[in-house]
């Protein structure tokens, strides 16, 4: 069985509560040295959070780039580390990469709106 060399450059987060920006290189290889076309012969990454995966689109063959939102892959509050798994179309798996820490934590609830004084 054939597997990816995959490497995650980075798994950067920004720092807008509702929305992370997540970063990585695609593989353009695979492990036994042939080379690898990620737009045309990869499926969606996986990204891997406890027993959360999400299926993330790849863009295009250069540096990925991709926005997810904490509530959608963490599993709960805290700090869950999660890494990414490069998947080709046949279901071929590449090895994980480097783990990330994520953190989510509470946030204060948004405040009232439309507050209305009914005078009777």
């Amino acid at each position: 069985m054939k597997r990816f060399l995959f490497v995650i450059v980075a798994l950067v987060f920004s720092g807008v509560a509702a929305a992370e920006t997540l970063s990585w290189e695609p593989p353009t290889s695979r492990n036994d040295g042939t080379p690898l076309d990620p737009v045309a012969e990869l499926a969606p990454y996986e990204l891997v959070c406890s027993d959360v995966v999400t299926q993330i689109p790849s863009t295009n063959d250069g540096p990925q780039e991709y926005e997810v939102t904490k509530h959608e892959i963490l599993p709960a509050y805290g700090t869950t580390d999660c890494y990414m798994v490069a998947v080709d179309l046949d279901g071929l798996r590449s090895e994980p990469s480097n783990s990330v820490p994520i953190s989510w934590e509470k946030a204060s609830p948004a405040r009232p709106t439309n507050l209305l004084i009914i005078i009777e």
